[in-house]
């Protein structure tokens, strides 16, 4: 089985930003989680679950999703995919399509809502006839799209998300995906995906986020920081293997940093296809109080063989009035115990 899971520990929040109008929440989705129907499945397997939003949105949000878990089998055939449907200012449906015959029994996902003029959700569905280069062959191969978006953005930046793939492995030592993003321009950022061996992808389902607001910070982590692959080394079975990445960010999400919205998924791996259980682990800390740091680490640790690994982050400010800050301090129970639960991971998924 191969398992790649982004750990994120996140209270859910909105906001209403001073400088212009915006709002944001966002949440988890634990829908497949070992349940039976997950892990003797007949194909094809179609589901969905309803999402109600901790607060009810001034007009109709846009809905980002990214995979913070999934887990399937070894030197097998994946086709699934994750999309968006039914979007109201109360709520949205997650649809989850399985199509084997890859077993799929768990797969985790974090949801991001927003009401912002500044941002953009694009979902681009990639089909077989549009990876000529990706879907056959051998060896390292690539192929190149372009993004378009509106001209409302003067400086955007962009970060991507696997939400959705059909990849053969049957004769592939590896199973790979890599995206690299280009320079964007005003209108359109170049995209390339990249893969290596036998592995033959056949479609591709990625989430683009495109914002040119300032107060955002986003971007990608991973191997391509870091210049000595420790993921290689799989002799310490019995602990993750953990790197680690730090980023300084503007001193706007210093204040009350636990407010802040929080997202990390997976942007890109590369893993051995017959090698034991897959298993990749993400955590992402609060900006401290009193630090000027994002902190994030992930890691994997059994006979895992994991040569790649990316993830692109999303975090956003509190940017709340006074009175609205004032309501917020009135924390329910429940949400103070959500908050220590998401503590409890956090701790579970860094290594100190």
């Amino acid at each position: 089985m191969f398992i790649i899971a982004a750990i994120l520990c996140v209270r859910v929040f909105g906001q209403l930003g001073y400088d212009g109008y915006t709002e944001w929440q966002s949440g988890i989705d634990r829908t497949i989680n070992r349940q039976n129907k997950f892990v003797e499945p007949v194909y094809p397997l179609q589901m969905f679950t309803r999402v109600q939003f901790p607060r009810q949105f001034s007009r109709r949000p846009q809905v980002l999703l990214m995979h913070e878990e999934i887990e399937w089998n070894k030197n097998r055939n994946i086709n699934y995919q994750t999309f968006v449907s039914d979007v109201t200012v109360k709520g949205f449906y997650i649809n989850y399509l399985i199509n084997g015959p890859a077993i799929i029994p768990v797969l985790r996902v974090r949801w991001v809502a927003f009401v912002d003029s500044e941002a953009e959700v694009q979902y681009v569905n990639y089909q077989f006839e549009d990876l000529i280069r990706l879907r056959q062959g051998f060896g390292t191969r690539f192929q190149d799209f372009m993004v378009q978006y509106y001209l409302k953005y003067p400086t955007p930046r962009v970060v991507a998300f696997i939400v959705g793939a059909e990849i053969e492995v049957y004769d592939s030592l590896t199973t790979t995906i890599q995206i690299q993003l280009g320079k964007p321009t005003g209108s359109a950022t170049p995209v390339r995906f990249l893969t290596r061996d036998r592995c033959h992808i056949n479609t591709l389902r990625i989430a683009y986020f495109i914002s040119s607001d300032y107060s955002t910070l986003m971007g990608t982590l991973g191997s391509s920081d870091n210049h000595f692959n420790q993921f290689l080394d799989n002799e310490n079975r019995m602990k993750l293997r953990v790197q680690r990445f730090e980023r300084e960010v503007p001193s706007t999400f210093i204040f009350e940093s636990h407010q802040n919205v929080l997202a990390q998924g997976i942007t890109g791996f590369d893993v051995h296809s017959r090698a034991g259980n897959f298993y990749i682990k993400v955590g992402g800390e609060y900006v401290d109080k009193k630090s000027s740091t994002y902190h994030c680490a992930y890691g994997t640790r059994g006979d895992t063989v994991l040569q790649y690994m990316e993830v692109s982050y999303i975090l956003h400010p509190p940017a709340l009035p006074p009175y609205q800050m004032f309501v917020e301090e009135n924390v329910t129970e429940n949400q103070e115990e959500a908050k220590i639960e998401e503590q409890q991971l956090l701790n579970e998924s860094l290594i100190p």
